[in-house]
């Protein structure tokens, strides 16, 4: 199997994943994007890290942002460092959404992994996480959204 190939399971694995949590996330108010930029608020990203880490343009993850502002799951304060900029944090409410967005997603991934013996699925994290070791160290998977 060649590279292109790998990419292709891989990406039809997360679209997979994504339409089988879809009902999940809406009966807790969450759309598609939502769990991965409340992810990125926890880890108290930048939105332009936040950003380019998501493959997004920064004007979308920027209404993305006010959306999960106005369903009260963050909120934005002055960056201390730069006042010009904001910084996002997660409410209460925000971090039960986070969680609930984790069980979904998880239980949605566990359909296809349940296939796979324990050996095998440690195996497949295993290649995963060295297959992005070097990328995630140097910073590399934050790159600029496409345009």
């Amino acid at each position: 199997m060649n590279g292109w190939e790998i990419l292709q399971h891989t990406g039809r694995l997360h679209r997979a994943v994504l339409r089988d949590a879809a009902p999940c996330l809406d009966r807790h108010g969450l759309f598609r994007m939502a769990p991965f930029v409340l992810a990125k608020v926890q880890a108290r990203e930048t939105p332009s890290a936040m950003a380019a880490a998501l493959g997004l343009p920064l004007p979308t993850l920027s209404h993305i942002l006010r959306r999960l502002e106005e369903q009260g799951w963050v909120f934005r304060q002055p960056d201390p460092a730069d006042l010009r900029r904001f910084r996002f944090s997660l409410t209460a409410s925000g971090e039960r959404a986070l969680r609930a967005a984790r069980e979904c997603l998880s239980a949605a991934m566990e359909r296809y992994v349940a296939r796979l013996d324990p050996r095998e699925r440690d195996e497949l994290l295993h290649l995963l996480s060295r297959m992005l070791e070097e990328d995630e160290g140097a910073g590399n998977h934050e790159r600029t959204p496409a345009r």
